[in-house]
């Protein structure tokens, strides 16, 4: 299947933030997750700042696992 996107990449950063608040914000419709006046990225910083912990350990072990898979592959 797809890979999840990962928070290092400029390019992708906007997918990689918009499928974080699907995951780990509540929500129902869509303007739970942002407002029509953000970007992905600003919701998402936005409610980085303020979600519990253990939703940024899991953001971070997330990344970690791709790094690993890159020091595996060089």
């Amino acid at each position: 299947g797809p890979r999840m996107p990962r928070r290092d990449q400029e390019y992708i950063y906007p997918k990689y933030c918009r499928l974080m608040l699907i995951l780990f914000k509540p929500w129902r419709s869509v303007s739970d997750l942002k407002q029509t006046t953000q970007s992905w990225i600003e919701s998402f910083e936005t409610f980085r700042r303020t979600c519990d912990e253990k939703i940024i350990a899991i953001l971070n072990n997330m990344q970690i696992l791709h790094e690993c898979k890159d020091s595996r592959d060089d």
